[in-house]
Formats: structure tokens, C-alpha cells, sequence
């Protein structure tokens, strides 16, 4: 199986963080189960598809190589690595911890002006989870896609916002790399995940306002968690794991 043009994707537009956009719909294509393992990966069809050269496609492709997410093929190009299932539960339970113990520090350390910052990233999400329930995600054209893109933005922002608070870099470094093993538009275009997501936000204000660390943690966790559970039954379904002669 080879990556082709067949998805329509539009055109990414230029920009210094180009190879960066590229890989995050390539890493999002990967982890939905969209491309397969041992799909090959071609760099010309993929410039193609994105509407871009294909410099910004090979350097998305290397970043993707240092993640584990695809293999280099000596003369043959690059192919979408396995992933097991105790990868991608492995991937998440790391998540859950960092990004818990993040929130867990951000309640007891986040001042007033850090609460208000947290609450106005809530409200552009609430306000693009609305944007995607109304059906505009749907929609078909570059709009869609976009309306989904902005919400995965402003979901990471929030989360940025409460590591900030926590006051932790490196830990916050750590999280971040284990973020990247998350498909943002999978969970976007998922109105069971939009309705957990404004729960969880919820119950993680409310935390952080009255700085409790252990309520904070929980919620944080449990909102990584339950994007685990949508993922992996969604991956279930489309027989995305390989069975292991254990299995």
C-alpha cells in the first residue's frame, strides 16, 4: 500500500514551521489508523497531496523517523512503522502521568492572572467545540478541516497554559514529547471526545481555583485516559493491530 493523493487534502501554504505542519497530519494519519502500518510513504505523492515541495515532506518524514513512527527503507523510501497495542497504551499511560502531575503543581502554584489565562483558553475551545457540534467541521473544502485544526490548536494551548503554571520545564518538555504521539484531528472530529474534553476542563478549573493538587491530577489524568479508550476501540475496529502469536 502506498500514500497517495486520494485524500484531498488542501494545500498547507508556506510558513517557517512547514515540515512541522506536514508531520503533524502525517503523525494524526498514522495514529488514527488512517495509514497502516507498513504503508509506504512516498514523498512525491505526498508534496503533491499537501501542495508543497517536497523538502518540507522529507524533513516532516525525518522528524517522524526520530519519533519511531516510520522507517527508513535503504533505496525504497519510508514506510509506517508497527505499533502495537501495548505501544499505544504504554504511550498514553506516560501521558496521563506527566501532564497529571503538571496539573497537580499548576493548582497549587497558579496565581490569579494564570487562573484567567486558563479560563480564556477554555472558552476559545468551548467556542470551537461549538463551531464543530454545529456541524461545521463536516463541511466539506478547506473550512472544515480547518475549524478542526484551530480546536486541536486551542486544546493544546490549554494544555500549554496549565504547564506553564505548573512551573516545571522539563516536565513539561517530557509531556510535550509524549504529546506528539496523540492524533489531534481523530479527536476533534469526535463528539463523544468534544463532550468529555469540556467535562474534563471543567473539572480542572474548578481544581486549580481551589488548588487542589489531587482533584487536579485526577481530572487531567482521566481526560488523557479516556482519549486512550476512544483511540484504542477505534483502532480495534479497523483491525489496526497486527495480532502477536501470543494473541
Amino acid at each position: 500500500m502506498v500514500a497517495g493523493t486520494e485524500h484531498g487534502a488542501p494545500p498547507l501554504g508556506g510558513g517557517p514551521a512547514l515540515p512541522d505542519r506536514v508531520a503533524l497530519l502525517l503523525r494524526d494519519r498514522i495514529l488514527s489508523g488512517e495509514l497502516a502500518p507498513g504503508t509506504f510513504l512516498r514523498v512525491d505523492r505526498l508534496g503533491e497531496e499537501f501542495g508543497v515541495s517536497q523538502t518540507p515532506v522529507r524533513e516532516a518524514l525525518q522528524s517522524l523517523r526520530a519519533d519511531d513512527m516510520v522507517r527508513a527503507l535503504p533505496r525504497r523510501g519510508y514506510v509506517v512503522a508497527e505499533m502495537t497495542r501495548g505501544d499505544v497504551a504504554d504511550l498514553f499511560a506516560a501521558q496521563a502521568h506527566l501532564t497529571g502531575e503538571l496539573a497537580a503543581r499548576a493548582a497549587v502554584a497558579a496565581g490569579p492572572e494564570q487562573l484567567d489565562a486558563l479560563r480564556d483558553h477554555d472558552a476559545e475551545v468551548a467556542r470551537l467545540v461549538a463551531a464543530c457540534d454545529e456541524g461545521r467541521d463536516g463541511a466539506p473544502g478547506a473550512g472544515g478541516l480547518e475549524v478542526g485544526l484551530a480546536l486541536a490548536h486551542a486544546e493544546h494551548d490549554f494544555h500549554v497554559a496549565v504547564n506553564r503554571a505548573a512551573g516545571s520545564r522539563k516536565l513539561a518538555w517530557l509531556a510535550g514529547c509524549a504529546e506528539r504521539y496523540l492524533p489531534p484531528r481523530f479527536y476533534t472530529a469526535s463528539a463523544a471526545w468534544r463532550s468529555a474534553t469540556r467535562r474534563s476542563h471543567a473539572a480542572l478549573l474548578v481544581a486549580v481555583a481551589a488548588g487542589d493538587g489531587d482533584a487536579a491530577r485526577e481530572a487531567m489524568s482521566r481526560h488523557v485516559l479516556d482519549g486512550r479508550d476512544l483511540l484504542l476501540a477505534h483502532l480495534d475496529s479497523i483491525g489496526f493491530f497486527v495480532p502477536t502469536k501470543e494473541s
